[in-house]
């Protein structure tokens, strides 16, 4: 049985078409984010925020 190899031709390439694995890993540090500290997550995607939102958002207080 031969190995696959090839990318099926129902998937097309797109250069600038975000990455599914980096799209679950973002999902999976927000949320734990979210959990950890009690914050609500950001209302748009993070790549639509400013870099003061981002660090509001991100820094952590208690450190």
């Amino acid at each position: 049985m031969p190995l696959l190899t090839a990318r099926p031709s129902s998937i097309a390439y797109c250069a600038d078409a975000p990455c599914l694995a980096d799209e679950q890993l973002l999902v999976t540090l927000l949320t734990t984010w979210v959990l950890a500290t009690g914050r609500t997550p950001p209302a748009v995607r993070p790549d639509g925020l400013t870099p003061e939102e981002l660090i509001d958002f991100w820094a952590d207080d208690r450190i």
